[in-house]
């Protein structure tokens, strides 16, 4: 049976958004690895050398102190495109205003479907603060820390996608990433509660298991939107 052909005009799935999340995340330690943890931004000032040493090893060619022509002859250009913008602004009429604010859309109109937004990331956030406040955690449960933070990053991320056909599905991989995290976190402190009897344990146990439950309906309310 012939493959059904990709429909151009349907938005993309959470498969196709989770391959390319994935590859912008490996793409991302490959920028932050050239970049080290103390960047030297005037050496990657170029944005085209950064883009050469990330993706074909190529350094940076050396470059003088004092600026080029072609960048003073850049400056001017930007000095004259800035004088054209502000004469154009100069123009606008309250007819123009009128129209862009009836253009307006507030990103917020849809709170059928965010409304939960606010409460789960506060949720997420204190979870991620209690962790945080644990004594120094036995063996490799130190990785219990990243998870923790993780969870709310990757719910904000999620919101930042938005909520429109084009990227709901790409909210939903990263409220999908967080709730992985999010077990993870509660299968380790159930261990370790029961390696050491430690009651903060247990209740942070407990506080994960409602935050998971709380990003599963989330993920269920936002897949009653995906009609594709």
């Amino acid at each position: 049976m012939a493959e059904e052909p990709f429909d151009s005009d349907r938005p993309h799935d959470e498969t196709w958004w989770e391959r390319e999340l994935h590859r912008n995340e490996k793409l991302m330690d490959k920028y932050m690895a050239v970049l080290g943890d103390n960047p030297d931004w005037d050496k990657w000032k170029n944005p085209e050398d950064l883009y050469n040493k990330v993706h074909f090893n190529i350094d940076p060619p050396p470059r003088d102190e004092t600026e080029s022509a072609a960048e003073k002859d850049e400056a001017e250009e930007v000095e004259v495109a800035d004088e054209d913008d502000d004469d154009f602004l100069g123009e606008t009429t309250e007819a123009d205003e009128t129209a862009l604010d009836e253009d307006w859309e507030d990103p917020d109109e849809d709170v059928e479907v965010n409304e939960d937004y606010p409460t789960i990331s506060k949720q997420a956030r204190e979870f991620a603060c209690n962790v945080f406040d644990l004594e120094k955690l036995p063996g490799n449960a130190e990785l219990l820390y990243l998870s923790a933070g993780k969870v709310g990053a990757n719910l904000a991320g999620g919101h930042g996608l938005g909520y429109d056909d084009e990227f709901i599905c790409g909210n939903i991989v990263k409220c999908r990433w967080a709730l992985s995290d999010c077990e993870f976190c509660r299968e380790m402190l159930e261990q370790l509660h029961q390696q050491t009897g430690e009651a903060a344990y247990a209740q942070l146990a407990e506080d994960s298991r409602k935050l998971a439950e709380a990003v599963r309906d989330r993920i269920a309310r936002l897949r009653k939107r995906v009609w594709w």
